[in-house]
């Protein structure tokens, strides 16, 4: 059994809206699928980024996400400085880091969606969300 992850971009009103059930592509919202994902997306931006990942603020648990015998789905509101750390990278620095990691094509492309997810939910005034299910 895996988890399941997807990062998605909501301001609250639309995340109350949302069926968390389903999460975000069951609702036909904009997302990044990070199934089958293992890397960590804040030592991925703490080391582009220049930082340590422990200067990243907490992420905010929502509905489960701070329960460990809760199967799912979780919601978790991303931490403002992982944010705009991500809003800060460019495609090219995200190329050079999977270069140098050897990391797959597809593991750099949901990089740079992720980073052009944090510049639209910033832009859009919206906040940074991953959701989980078993």
């Amino acid at each position: 059994m895996g988890v399941m992850m997807d990062y998605f971009a909501a301001t609250e009103q639309e995340l109350a809206a949302l069926d968390l059930d389903l999460g975000p592509a069951g609702n036909d919202w904009p997302y990044v699928d990070c199934k089958g994902w293992i890397l960590e997306v804040e030592e991925f931006a703490a080391e582009i980024d220049g930082r340590d990942p422990s200067e990243f603020g907490r992420d905010e648990p929502l509905r489960g996400a701070d329960d460990p015998e809760f199967l799912g789905p979780w919601t978790v509101r991303i931490n403002a400085e992982l944010v705009d750390a991500l809003t800060r990278l460019e495609e090219g620095q995200i190329r050079g880091y999977a270069d140098r990691f050897l990391l797959e094509d597809w593991e750099a492309g949901r990089l740079v969606a992720l980073a052009g997810l944090a510049r639209s939910a910033v832009a859009q005034g919206r906040a940074l969300y991953s959701w989980s299910s078993v």
